[in-house]
């Protein structure tokens, strides 16, 4: 679940927690009170009876209705002494009879039919009293005055009353629900802005630091920590390239010294068999390392190099150029080339990087083709804004799982195929550095015996 939704379920929550128990003390308030003014009115209505009471009370009583302040009609009433003689009954219990409980007020509901008396029922014939039970000694004997009043009325608005508060808790829930995932939102804006533009810092763009606001609160506490941690990997990552691009520097001369020593051993006529193949073998490993500095070399200048030469770039007349300083190699490996290149492909760009770039996809293509009769397709063509650069060659494909990997530093899909073919393990890797700094896109995929590299430029105005 998102934090938002938390949120939203934690604000919701509690609001409509709150809201119910607001509206239960409001509906308890609204039944209790109509209860506690029918019980004052019964109790004026028992003090009534007992003043109108006689002292001697063997014989019913005699009431004179004119001067009650109620009409004994419209109530269940039962004057009983303590032997249960009925010293008085209304005209209501000739049609229902009042259960007797220990408590001295309670509610009961009777059926009375309509046809015998129209007191509130609902459509079943049911009616609801309240009943109160009121005890007083006169002449040494214990009377005692039940009176019920029916409250049907009273039930069926405190119900409606009931369904009206249901209604707005859920006309209320839905407003809450609304409001807190809006506030919720609010909230998380800053989160979210901060997290798009930790996003977009990446290894090239290390210089980019998260604005904080005026407000020193969590979220500017947060920044500040992101931008010192951004601060600690802009240095690192500074120092390393620092690091191999010094390392890579001085190791150059040695590596090119020895290689000069191998090959002026190989000129000398008397040099033993054994010895040479040794010697042969060194200058293979030292050439490998020599490239792999050259390599590392050139990287580190990319990574540190974040804008371009832009000029006008031909790109056919650059690929025929590439091809033609890679003939000798072509015809020695028996490699036939077919070529797609039409004229006055222009874009804008940095022409020795673009360059740089067709080298690595060309002598990758040548490394790893078929060692006989392999066969290399170089295509291009301008598509809505776009140069799109294709080169193919025959030969072991790459599996599906590796097409973005191979873009990786010395990365190898067979770490034996690589170093029999005197790769560093970087070329790719350039080729991709170089295609970012253009803003284009490059991918890898393989399929039918052909390992195809695409390569997509955007066109700038020079």
């Amino acid at each position: 679940m998102k934090i938002r939704q938390k949120i939203t379920l934690w604000i919701s929550g509690t609001a409509l927690l709150a809201a119910v128990a607001v509206s239960a003390f409001v509906f308890l308030e609204l039944v209790e009170e109509p209860v506690r003014l029918i019980d004052r009115e019964m109790r004026h209505m028992a003090d009534s009876l007992f003043e109108q009471g006689q002292d001697d009370i063997s014989a019913p009583w005699s009431l004179n209705v004119d001067q009650l302040p109620f009409s004994p009609d419209r109530y269940w009433i039962r004057i009983s002494d303590q032997d249960q003689n009925i010293l008085y009954q209304s005209a209501l219990t000739r049609y229902t009879e009042i259960p007797i409980r220990e408590k001295k007020h309670y509610n009961v509901e009777r059926i009375i039919p309509r046809e015998q008396v129209r007191i509130g029922q609902d459509d079943e014939n049911e009616v609801y009293f309240r009943v109160r039970v009121y005890e007083r000694e006169i002449d040494g004997r214990l009377v005692t005055i039940r009176i019920a009043k029916p409250i049907e009325d009273l039930e069926e608005e405190l119900l409606k009353v009931l369904r009206e508060l249901a209604a707005g808790l859920a006309i209320c829930t839905l407003v809450i629900v609304a409001l807190s995932y809006k506030l919720a939102g609010r909230i998380l804006d800053p989160l979210v802005v901060i997290n798009h533009l930790v996003r977009e810092i990446r290894e090239k763009s290390l210089d980019r630091r998260i604005p904080v606001g005026k407000n020193r609160d969590e979220l500017a506490t947060l920044a500040i920590s992101l931008n010192e941690m951004f601060d600690r990997l802009q240095y690192s990552f500074a120092r390393q390239k620092e690091f191999v691009g010094n390392a890579s520097h001085e190791l150059k001369s040695p590596i090119t010294l020895l290689m000069l020593t191998q090959e002026e051993l190989l000129l000398r006529a008397d040099l033993p068999a054994e010895i040479r193949k040794d010697v042969e073998r060194q200058l293979f490993t030292l050439r490998r390392m020599s490239k792999l500095i050259r390599n590392l070399l050139d990287l580190s200048r990319l990574e540190q190099q974040e804008t371009l030469t832009i000029g006008s770039v031909d790109m056919g007349g650059l690929m025929t150029l590439v091809l033609e300083d890679y003939r000798d190699m072509l015809l020695a490996g028996n490699i036939s080339v077919a070529v797609d290149l039409p004229r006055d492909l222009l874009m804008a760009g940095d022409a020795e990087k673009l360059q740089r770039l067709l080298i690595n996809l060309l002598d990758n293509a040548i490394r790893y083709n078929d060692a006989e009769n392999g066969r290399i397709q170089i295509k291009a063509m301008q598509d809505e804004g776009h140069i799109l650069l294709t080169v193919a060659n025959t030969g072991q494909t790459i599996p599906p799982a590796d097409n973005e990997r191979v873009f990786e530093q010395f990365y190898r899909v067979e770490k034996s195929r690589s170093v029999f073919h005197g790769g560093s393990g970087l070329g790719l890797t350039i080729a991709r550095k170089i295609v970012d700094l253009h803003g284009g896109v490059i991918s890898i995929a393989g399929q039918d015996g052909w390992t195809t590299v695409t390569v997509s430029l955007p066109l700038r105005d020079v």
